[in-house]
Formats: structure tokens, sequence, C-alpha cells
């Protein structure tokens, strides 16, 4: 699995909660940080959030860094 960062998803988690939180883990920063969640391992009925996951991060907002964007711009060429 790699050496980053994991969360692993119960099903008996608070959904919105957990759904926020993986987002936010995985996105904030532009994923930037070292504590960005790279997997999400989700255990029995948990995976059918998936769908959920998918259609809150399409509406996160990308943007030059005005405005207050929720993904805004890598620092250098280099990073992607």
């Amino acid at each position: 699995m790699g050496a980053k960062n994991h969360a692993i998803v119960m099903p008996d988690a608070d959904k919105e909660d957990t759904i926020n939180a993986l987002i936010g883990a995985c996105y904030g920063s532009t994923g930037q940080r070292c504590m960005a969640i790279s997997v999400a391992v989700m255990v029995g009925d948990a995976a059918e959030w998936i769908p959920e996951i998918v259609e809150k991060t399409r509406k996160l907002s990308i943007g030059a860094g005005v405005n207050n964007p929720d993904i805004a711009p890598l620092i250098t060429k280099e990073s992607t």
C-alpha cells in the first residue's frame, strides 16, 4: 500500500463527518501537507459511500489562490 497515510473507514462511523474528514484530509493544503490521506480503505458497507465521496469531491472549487478556492495551485511545477 505504500509508505503514505491511510484511513480505515469502518461502517459504523458517522457517515457525514467521515466523508467531510476524508475530503479535507485528502485535498486540504492542495494535498501537499505531510498528513494528506492518499488511501482510504472502506470496510464492509462503508464502501457504499464511495459515490457520495466522489460527488462531493467533484464539487470542490479549483482556483488561482484568490477568493478562497478549495484547491489552490501547487507551489512549483515540480510538485506535480
